[in-house]
């Protein structure tokens, strides 16, 4: 009978361990090693999930609550309930708890006692509005009063939405709770309600379903975060604080967003594909114990906000130059790392920032290099990358022929000609130039380099998505948006 047990508990592992999402496989190594198969003839943990009419949403909550709840021991399960029903079932006990809730206010916490709250949330929500007019402008609770005489709509049950429309709705607005999300934009569509309320992910999610999807219903805007929280019924205490710790590693280690990424494929079919050219190429040293370079953490989280609307990035890498004449012909779909120009707005959408950086002069320490305005670089030779904007008036006085410069097809190729004594300095953003030098030269000579602690310019970078491509000026929205809730985390 030992043997049995043996080779019985031995099987379930290596069947368990086919299920387990690609990662670090070390990491999955030591989880498996760690795992207590002793639990797996447990019951399940049933949960409750809130019936929002959201087929992703609920394919990626199962998936990383199975993957939570593996981790510790447990198999997952869950029912899918009406808001309020759910409360209900969890505090009575004929369910272990709830996938994602607000935090309940105090009076609510009295009313349903058995309640806990996992002091870690499982989602960030964004509250928006949506309307079938993009007249209609939203940037707060307080602009709800701006839409008289309209009909507010949101899911039924949902008390945190309930609280605050009755708060800031005005005498002339009437509100309607519908019983899913699915149910509201049907009301929107057929002009039976003026605008709806809820979830960002989940209703963007449900407005690529075939239903929805030649439909043009907007986002007019946001009012607001919304923190979703696990709750347990008091039975189940035991495993708050180590279900806490759970999804804190699993936000980390991004496997929530990995999920997402696999409901979504489930849901929608395979993902579509995007391509972004650039000139930054990823630092060749990079490995774990490293921290990411300036280039990998900006292709990281482009790539991140187009993979919550279901699109696949593939980065390919040119001279500058070349990156940004084959986006603008629309050879491809779009290139990152650009500053916005009066100009580019002909060619290309823009993206809200991507990031913030410092553009800096480097040289060699052994040059005497000094700069306070542009008339002190009039005595040094610069190294201009071709096709780089840098800054209005240092563009204007190297085009011009007031500043002395030489260009080249990229940065790498001016750090050699600062070696080589061709020019004498080089204006570069500061994380970057740094990789470059590390990646392109030996410890000694990395050692040789420095950069004028003034800026030439603290500057936005951005996304550009070619206007040749139709396709673009809607995806340009939906990157922004998604972009925007990765910044604020």
């Amino acid at each position: 009978m030992a043997i049995k047990k043996t080779v019985f508990i031995l099987w379930i592992s290596i069947v368990c361990s086919l299920f387990i999402p690609v990662g670090d496989s070390a990491a999955l190594e030591n989880d498996l090693a760690h795992r207590p198969l002793e639990h797996i003839d447990r019951e399940p943990i049933v949960f409750a999930m809130h019936n929002l009419g959201c087929d992703m949403c609920n394919r990626a909550m199962e998936l990383f609550y199975k993957d939570a709840f593996s981790r510790l021991g447990y198999t997952f399960a869950y029912n899918l309930y009406p808001l309020k029903r759910s409360l209900a079932e969890s505090n009575a006990g004929r369910i272990a708890g709830e996938c994602a809730r607000a935090q309940m206010p105090q009076a609510l916490q009295k009313k349903y006692p058995n309640l806990i709250q996992v002091k870690e949330p499982i989602w960030e929500s964004h509250i928006c509005v949506y309307s079938m007019s993009p007249g209609i402008q939203v940037d707060g609770w307080q602009d709800l009063k701006k839409n008289e005489n309209s009909v507010i709509g949101f899911s039924k049950g949902s008390v945190y939405l309930d609280r605050m429309v009755r708060q800031y709705r005005s005498n002339s607005q009437t509100f309607y709770g519908a019983l899913n999300y699915t149910q509201g934009l049907r009301m929107l569509v057929s002009n039976r309600i003026g605008i709806f309320l809820g979830v960002s992910g989940a209703i963007d999610s449900i407005l690529k379903e075939e239903e929805f999807r030649h439909k043009i219903i907007y986002n007019t805007g946001s009012l607001g975060t919304l923190l979703l929280y696990p709750y347990l019924n008091k039975k189940y205490a035991h495993l708050a604080k180590p279900l806490a710790s759970i999804l804190k590693q699993m936000k980390q280690e991004h496997i929530i967003d990995q999920y997402v990424l696999m409901a979504q494929k489930e849901v929608f079919g395979p993902a579509q594909k995007i391509t972004i050219s650039t000139g930054f190429q990823p630092s060749q040293k990079s490995s774990r114990n490293i921290a990411a370079s300036f280039s990998s953490k900006v292709s990281g989280i482009v790539t991140r906000a187009f993979a919550l609307e279901n699109y696949q990035v593939s980065f390919i890498f040119r001279s500058r130059l070349t990156a940004f004449n084959m986006a603008k012909d629309g050879l491809v779909d779009g290139t990152i790392l650009w500053r916005k120009t009066k100009n580019r707005n002909d060619y290309f959408y823009f993206s809200i920032p991507l990031i913030t950086a410092d553009i800096v002069f480097f040289h060699l320490k052994s040059k005497k290099f000094d700069w306070q305005q542009l008339d002190d670089l009039g005595r040094y030779k610069a190294g201009i990358v071709e096709g780089m904007l840098y800054e209005d008036l240092f563009d204007a006085a190297v085009f011009s022929g007031r500043l002395s410069s030489q260009t080249a097809e990229n940065e790498d190729t001016n750090f050699k000609k600062l070696i080589s004594g061709e020019i004498d300095y080089t204006p570069v953003i500061l994380e970057s130039g740094y990789e470059a030098v590390k990646d392109l030269f030996p410890q000694k000579t990395v050692a040789l380099f420095t950069h004028h602690p003034k800026p030439l310019i603290r500057q936005n970078f951005y996304l550009l998505l070619s206007k040749q491509i139709k396709e673009n000026r809607k995806r340009i929205g939906a990157f922004n948006q998604r972009l925007y809730h990765l910044l604020k985390k």
